[in-house]
């Protein structure tokens, strides 16, 4: 009877050593990420298994044929955030891209950021590796918990500056005083940190309160 139990548990032992193993086989999936309420998406397919090879798509949803906006020659896994600039009347997309998780050792790294990069008009405009947002304190990404308390980054998404044609990329993590949040807004356009002093009475609104709606 022990004998049977033992090989009972080594059978087991095996096969979750295997589903650790084989997750990383495989890992890059192809991905459909909707954005404004399912009239547009990001679909982002993997040429290989591993690695950033392969295609991200923006499109719009039509009755007929969905339209084709932009397009990226590299696979997105992880978050896409679709936004719409009226300054640069481009679509602006931005990628947060998780640790990769391939064997049981690695959990350590669940919510940690490896990239964070901006896209426009089917280029590359700014990338943060995991170093540099670790030195803005962005490297650990926060996870669901019971007590609601979290010393990580949590993101708020694309956000527009009010009064102002300007959208971010807002992202809040807690203070480096101790004491409540501290808010960091890039600009979708560029990737870099926003400064909303340089922007105060330069420029007229264009009434535009969101994407181009056909």
């Amino acid at each position: 009877m022990n004998k049977a139990r033992f090989l009972l548990i080594s059978v087991v032992s095996i096969m979750l050593t295997t589903g650790f193993k084989m997750a990383g086989k495989g890992e890059n999936k192809p991905t459909v990420q909707s954005a404004f309420n399912g009239h547009y998406y990001v679909r982002s397919i993997p040429s290989d298994e591993y690695g950033t090879a392969g295609k991200t798509q923006v499109f719009q949803v039509t009755s007929d044929v969905d339209k084709l906006l932009d397009e990226y020659p590299v696979y997105m896994r992880g978050e896409l955030y679709l936004g719409w600039s009226p300054i640069t009347g481009k679509w602006c997309l931005v990628h947060l891209e998780p640790e990769r998780i391939t064997s049981s050792s690695d959990f350590k790294k669940r919510g940690k950021v490896s990239r964070l990069a901006f896209y426009m008009g089917g280029k590359e405009l700014c990338t943060y590796s995991g170093a540099a947002l670790d030195k803005l304190g962005l490297n650990d990404k926060a996870q669901p918990r019971i007590d609601g308390q979290s010393r990580q980054f949590t993101v708020h998404g694309i956000m527009q500056i009010p009064r102002t044609n300007h959208y971010v990329f807002s992202i809040k993590k807690p203070s480096e005083t101790g004491a409540g949040t501290d808010t960091i807004s890039l600009d979708i356009t560029t990737g870099k940190i926003f400064v909303e002093d340089s922007v105060k009475n330069t420029e007229p609104i264009v009434p535009v309160d969101g994407p181009p709606f056909r």
